[in-house]
């Protein structure tokens, strides 16, 4: 949860550098992550039994704003954007689906968030792929923000990918790590990566938009 606060402290200070980089969006995100995980880690606050649902609508806030930054970077125009919102439309349309008549809100939706997971990671590729058709960028791949938040994010949704898809195997299997279950061991691990990463992205816009103001 920390390091959630510290991506979204970080966002703020380095307005301005956010704003170069068209990733202001970020700022939102990360608002509904950290309400989020507060509310999630105290469910009974709110009057619910259990975090499911809390996460449910995580997915329904989140989602929409996701897709927009990821619009952002990777800059659509024409026809190409039109689909890009139609596709993130629908996506919405679905998780709002599964949330109503679906899997309901109170148990955890694991559908909605393997396709989210899923379409994000093919977004961070093609961002992944537009940085290095751009060979006359002033800014090196391992310095530019763009990359550290693609990567990272595509780390994240493939290990969540690949617990989800194998959740019933582990729970027939009772895989654990210890005594915890082997989600709740290496979800917080990725999720400081995740968000470490993001923070050194927020710092990389900062320097980057201070070094090419002075040039």
């Amino acid at each position: 949860m920390y390091f959630q606060f510290l991506s979204l402290l970080l966002a703020i200070v380095f307005y301005r550098g956010l704003k170069a980089f068209k990733l202001l969006g970020f700022i939102p995100l990360l608002i509904i992550v950290c309400f989020t995980e507060v509310t999630a880690a105290n469910p009974s606050f709110v009057g619910l039994p259990n975090n499911h649902g809390i996460y449910n609508y995580y997915l329904i806030l989140s989602t929409p704003v996701t897709f927009y930054v990821f619009l952002q970077m990777l800059s659509f125009k024409g026809w190409v954007k039109s689909l890009y919102v139609i596709t993130a439309a629908l996506l919405v349309l679905f998780i709002v689906i599964n949330f109503f008549i679906g899997q309901g809100s109170q148990k955890f939706d694991t559908y909605s968030l393997i396709l989210v997971e899923f379409l994000t990671g093919l977004l961070t590729l093609l961002v992944i792929a537009k940085l290095f058709r751009e060979d006359d960028s002033a800014i090196f791949l391992n310095q530019h923000p763009y990359f550290w938040i693609a990567a990272s994010t595509l780390i994240f949704s493939l290990v969540t990918l690949i617990l989800l898809g194998m959740q019933q195997f582990i729970e027939v299997k009772k895989i654990r790590i210890g005594d915890l279950q082997i989600y709740s061991v290496i979800m917080p691990m990725i999720n400081v990566f995740l968000y470490s990463c993001y923070s050194y992205a927020f710092y990389l816009c900062r320097k980057l938009t201070n070094s090419l103001s002075q040039q």
